[in-house]
């Protein structure tokens, strides 16, 4: 049973930003339905929405609200049950309404770290800086006398290193959303071998009571999802380096790019997940794992791409930045030349990486499977026929899902998580493949 006294006032940090939102979202879902309920009519509770900035904290209001609304409107059921005592509340409408009012009420937007200070639960999403994450967290742990719980939003940090720096008496708990965390359904687990057992039950009911799949990993730097991640990206550089003795840079990218998309089933290839996460988030990923791990986990190619202004990532607005690829209305338009530092038309190199490539073994897609039924016949009829052909795209597809069975089982003999499953199920869930990397296809 969690002691509600212990999350009853709850800050964000970082609540403006891609991540912080939706984990503030998360939070004012869970607590305003535990609000609602008559045993707890007599406790206050409260989300401090902490960021940088008054303009950012009052976009995110209306985001939030947004976000309830629809949440509200899916989930009227539910909501009768927690208002069956208001009497006065007829229409649906007017229980979203007062569901909505309620909610909200719980926020306190706040630019002044002090906030924390009255908080009992800390959950953390600033950037990807163990200087930065340290410094927060110690400042508060120093003027808050409620010995709080922390939470971090974390993908790459070992949790033990943030414990130790910040001095938080294994107080604290990696609890790694994936974007954008009011949609995706993953969250990866990271506990302290010696770490607080209450906050480890409190974030696996927190989970289930909003829906999520909470798959644990190990405390080693990068985790499950960018442990994997990573090392794909890693070796989808160097098919790239390969191809560039037949091809343009530019060619190579798309080569790269279509082969691990419709060849391996993926919703994006690698290159473009790449530009969706950030080249300099990538970059930054891997210098992290690189300081805790004895394998060399590094590119000159993405430092090199950052030199030019190169970076992928989103605009505020949700759309993609230029990275490996432009984009317009979320399709590839123009495919970046690294030694010509510029953008080529996708038109003018198509023909020649489907000409190498070949045709593939199906008319398949990943949507058009994702929505098919018989999804597991479906991708075993696929790579069945990918084996048995000689096309070079079939065949460089078989090398590269080898490979990343390889990259999976070496996450689990790294100890990096205990189970095949737990690999499995981060790349299906977190990432939206159709297919775990650890398979019999390949």
């Amino acid at each position: 049973m969690i002691n509600l006294d212990k999350i009853q006032h709850v800050a964000v940090l970082g609540a403006a930003g891609k991540m912080g939102s939706g984990i503030l979202y998360l939070n004012t879902l869970y607590l305003s339905q535990l609000a609602l309920k008559p045993e707890n009519c007599n406790r206050t509770f409260t989300i401090y929405a902490i960021d940088q900035s008054h303009e950012r904290l009052q976009a995110l209001m209306l985001y939030i609200k947004s976000l309830l609304q629809k949440w509200a409107e899916k989930n009227i059921i539910a909501l009768r049950a927690l208002f069956a005592e208001r009497d006065d509340l007829i229409e649906n409408r007017e229980v979203i309404q007062a569901f909505i009012e309620a909610a909200l009420a719980l926020i306190v937007p706040s630019t002044r770290l002090e906030s924390a200070y009255d908080a009992t639960l800390i959950f953390e999403a600033v950037i990807e800086n163990i200087e930065v994450k340290t410094a927060l967290f110690s400042k508060i742990k120093e003027n808050n006398p409620l010995n709080p719980w922390f939470l971090s939003n974390t993908s790459s940090i070992p949790i033990d290193e943030l414990n130790k720096k910040a001095r938080l008496d294994g107080n604290i708990i990696g609890c790694h959303f994936y974007n954008p965390p009011a949609v995706q359904k993953l969250i990866e687990v990271i506990e302290l071998k010696d770490g607080n057992k209450q906050l480890s039950e409190y974030v696996y009911q927190f989970g289930k009571e909003l829906g999520k799949i909470m798959v644990p990993a190990n405390d080693i730097a990068g985790f499950i999802g960018n442990g994997f991640f990573m090392r794909d990206l890693l070796f989808g550089i160097e098919k790239l380096k390969q191809f560039k003795n037949k091809f343009s840079f530019s060619e190579s990218v798309l080569l790269v790019d279509t082969l691990t998309r419709d060849f391996m089933l993926r919703p994006m290839g690698i290159f473009q997940l790449m530009d969706y996460v950030g080249i300099d988030v990538c970059s930054f990923i891997l210098k992290v794992m690189n300081n805790y791990l004895s394998e060399n986990l590094h590119s000159e190619l993405l430092i090199s791409l950052m030199e030019k202004h190169v970076k992928g990532g989103q605009n505020a607005d949700g759309s993609q930045k230029p990275g490996f690829f432009t984009y317009q209305k979320g399709r590839i338009e123009t495919v970046y030349n690294f030694d010509k530092s510029m953008y080529e038309p996708i038109e003018q190199l198509l023909p020649k990486v489907q000409e190498y490539l070949g045709g593939l073994p199906e008319n398949q897609s990943w949507r058009s499977i994702s929505r098919n039924k018989e999804k597991s016949e479906l991708l075993s009829g696929f790579f069945r026929k990918m084996t048995q052909s000689n096309t070079a795209g079939c065949q460089l597809g078989m090398e590269y899902m080898r490979q990343m069975k390889t990259i999976g089982k070496n996450l689990v003999t790294q100890g990096v998580t205990n189970s095949d499953e737990h690999v499995n199920t981060v790349m299906i869930t977190g990432f939206h493949h159709l297919y775990g990397p650890i398979n019999e296809y390949c």
